[in-house]
């Protein structure tokens, strides 16, 4: 009786790669909602090859990841097919954090919390306590370009293009050299061969095709970089121009780093790596003719480029930025908002094939919890607002693919006659 069932349902007897196809186009709330249609459905959209491909063809349509709620997107307009806002809602999400393919790293005193937007998914690793150093001590605690994290640690998050393993790497540099890796796939941390040398902790680090770039401007200007497959050091040029604002970037799978420059006029220079070559180009110069009464204390972070060329960019002061290459024009499309990076969605399951007793996985959460600053681990866990799938919604729907089936296959039969 099941295997006749099996014939007669077209939901069954739809090639798997054709399956694929068709999920492949599919809006991220229907992908979730018919992961529960069937076993065969689940494992084509949560399989790496799915997750890779949708994740591949995401990236043609960037989008912006920031803190806010409903209310963010209507602060500014954007022409239609420019660029698209998702914002993640409470305090937590304020904190400094690290993103990679639409992945959020969120380091807090006593551990490392990796959410997937998308998914809804939460997993939380201990980290341990925190050294104590004394090194920062003597320097003005108020510099723009800080992004500080729990005990000083020099953080990175990428993710390992050979194995496809989401990473997350500290490191910390006074009494001692140190750096330990953690394969989030494992959940447990590893002790690693150290950095040839110090970097700025205080700098978001950035991850572009497998490797991992800290820049160093306090001992000298370098740029330290950690493949996170073979988990070797190695250093990278510096471009021929820099600033104490420097930040580093991941633009279109590309190395960057953004310049402001406030001599002779205020203006914003993009360099871009060759990695092949090993040498930087200018990509993008941008005279900034915005109003600011402390133009040398604002750094700026370029975000996404769109179809149309339109390039869009934040700064530190909740600014949201647009510029026409083709008419040379600046304008700034709002004046509050949090960025927090640019964002694809991403399909990949964070649940851990054999769960660590050291981690913490739950799923099925969405943005509206109020954490303070002292809220760690579960505690966090404790803040999100949980949500049951709607049955209704996900029977109804697929009524519809079903008949879009049945009709593909019979008119397919019928051309056969």
């Amino acid at each position: 009786m099941v295997e006749e069932e099996k014939t007669l349902n077209p939901i069954y007897i739809v090639p798997e790669d054709l399956l694929e196809e068709i999920f492949l186009r599919l809006p991220l709330k229907s992908i979730l909602r018919f992961k529960a249609v069937s076993k065969e459905w689940r494992s084509i959209m949560e399989s790496r090859s799915f997750a890779e491909r949708r994740m591949k063809a995401e990236k043609k349509n960037p989008k912006i990841l920031a803190v806010g709620d409903h209310r963010t997107e209507s602060r500014f307009t954007l022409d239609a097919g420019e660029i698209e806002v998702v914002c993640l809602r409470g305090d937590a999400a304020k904190r400094p954090s690290l993103t990679c393919e639409g992945l959020v790293c969120i380091p807090v005193p006593g551990c490392v919390n990796i959410l997937n937007p998308s998914t809804g998914e939460y997993i939380s690793f201990p980290s341990g306590m925190d050294p104590v150093t004394r090194r920062f001590d003597y320097i003005f605690f108020a510099a723009p370009w800080w992004n500080i994290f729990p005990g000083y640690w020099a953080m990175g998050f990428g993710k390992d293009e050979v194995n496809g393993n989401y990473k997350v790497v500290r490191m910390f540099f006074d009494p001692t050299f140190y750096c330990e890796i953690l394969d989030v796939s494992i959940g447990e941390w590893r002790i690693v061969k150290p950095p040839p040398y110090r970097v700025d902790p205080r700098r978001k680090s950035v991850c572009v095709n497998g490797s991992i770039y800290w820049l160093e401007m306090l001992d000298g200007d370098s740029i330290l970089a950690l493949d996170l497959h073979t988990e070797e050091f190695s250093d990278v040029p510096v471009p021929p121009e820099s600033s104490d604002l420097d930040q580093l970037v991941n633009l279109q799978n590309r190395l960057a780093i953004a310049t402001p420059d406030t001599v002779p006029v205020w203006r914003l220079v993009l360099w871009t790596l060759d990695a092949q070559q090993k040498t930087w180009s200018m990509t993008y110069t941008i005279n900034l003719r915005i109003r600011d009464p402390e133009p040398s204390r604002v750094w700026f972070r370029p975000l996404a480029v769109c179809k149309e060329g339109i390039f869009f960019f934040c700064d530190n002061k909740k600014r949201l930025f647009k510029y026409y290459p083709k008419t040379n024009e600046l304008s700034c499309i709002s004046s509050d908002i949090c960025v927090i990076s640019d964002f694809a969605e991403n399909l990949v399951s964070l649940r851990p094939s054999s769960p660590a007793s050291t981690s913490e996985y739950l799923s099925g959460f969405h943005y509206e919890y109020d954490a303070q600053d002292d809220v760690q681990g579960s505690q966090l866990i404790e803040k999100f607002r949980w949500i049951k799938k709607r049955i209704p919604s996900i029977l109804i729907t697929t009524t519809v693919v079903s008949a879009v089936f049945f009709r593909y296959f019979s008119v397919s039969c019928g051309s056969r006659h």
